[in-house]
């Protein structure tokens, strides 16, 4: 039941960020549905490795997979599904919890948390660096729109 929360949240999340960001209206079921299997995707890997940073890593790669699929699917720019789908992603509570430490004079606990904060954010910035190294032919719909223009 706790994941299927979760699921029903990072939907919500996303889209709610997909209006933040001024996202077009006819865009946001599909940023909701990217951003929530991206976020199953990273609670599967999660339980199956117990490694933060792989989860990051996988779901990162998963969500630019996904948004740029979309992208030739729905001929939109990749950022409009990307940039929504990695919000879930984000670690924000870490960032709190650094300055929060930091501002309390916790330094020790401060510099630990901003060690996590920083590996997670490379994970993320990795699995989207590698997700836009896949050359177009790996896609389904570009592949499908190559053959309709045919």
């Amino acid at each position: 039941m706790t994941v299927l929360l979760q699921l029903i949240a990072s939907f919500i999340g996303t889209i709610s960020f997909a209006i933040v960001f001024d996202t077009p209206k006819k865009y946001y079921l599909y940023c909701g549905i990217i951003g929530s299997i991206g976020w199953g995707i990273y609670l599967v890997v999660l339980h199956l490795t117990d490694s933060l940073l792989i989860a990051t890593f996988v779901s990162a790669l998963s969500l630019i997979y996904m948004a740029r699929e979309a992208s030739f699917g729905l001929r939109a720019p990749v950022t409009i599904f990307l940039i929504c789908g990695i919000f879930c992603l984000v670690p924000g509570l870490g960032v709190y919890q650094f300055a929060y430490e930091f501002f309390v004079g916790d330094s020790l606990h401060a510099a630990v948390v901003l060690v996590k904060v920083i590996q997670i954010a490379i994970a993320i910035a990795l699995g989207i660096t590698f997700g836009y190294e896949l050359p177009p032919q790996c896609f389904f719909a570009y592949r499908h729109r190559k053959k309709l223009e045919r």
